[in-house]
């Protein structure tokens, strides 16, 4: 089967750009290993406009209702290529090849964790993978910075 779109990711960017294109009516798949990405992760999500103050796996679960009203489903696939064949593209999961016109990388990114006791127990409730996104939360509080290079220095 040849897709007009294959989008990679099921973060905000690859919701949203699913659901323009179940809007457009074109045929299209999506792709992810999870629906919501790093922001299902975000204990407050205070910059996303319209709606102040909401804990990221609550924005999560209302992008995902507005996907299952325009009956969206995300393969749980992890992409292990993509290559322009001519004017066709294939993506290659560990389970399934797919052919598309046109792809969308909406694959966000993935924080380097430290692996250190107690981070995933305090992930979302002290400890951030985002400075500039939560740094308004540790307001007037002693906090440490770890980071490598000039991105640590940043923040």
């Amino acid at each position: 089967m040849l897709y007009d779109l294959i989008i990679i990711g099921a973060g905000p960017a690859g919701m949203t750009a699913a659901i323009y294109a179940a809007r457009r009516k074109i045929k299209f798949l999506i792709l992810s290993m999870d629906i919501g990405g790093q922001m299902s992760w975000s204990s407050d999500v205070d910059n996303y406009p319209g709606i102040p103050d909401l804990a990221g796996v609550e924005l999560v679960k209302k992008f995902n209702e507005h996907m299952k009203e325009y009956k969206i489903q995300v393969k749980n696939e992890e992409v292990k290529s993509v290559q322009r064949k001519g004017k066709i593209i294939i993506v290659k999961t560990r389970k399934n090849t797919y052919k598309s016109k046109a792809i969308i990388i909406a694959s966000g990114k993935s924080p380097r964790k430290l692996n250190v006791p107690g981070e995933e127990k305090y992930l979302g409730k002290g400890i951030s993978y985002c400075a500039v996104c939560d740094a308004p939360l540790q307001k007037n509080k002693i906090v440490a910075v770890i980071g490598s290079g000039n991105s640590g220095l940043d923040a």
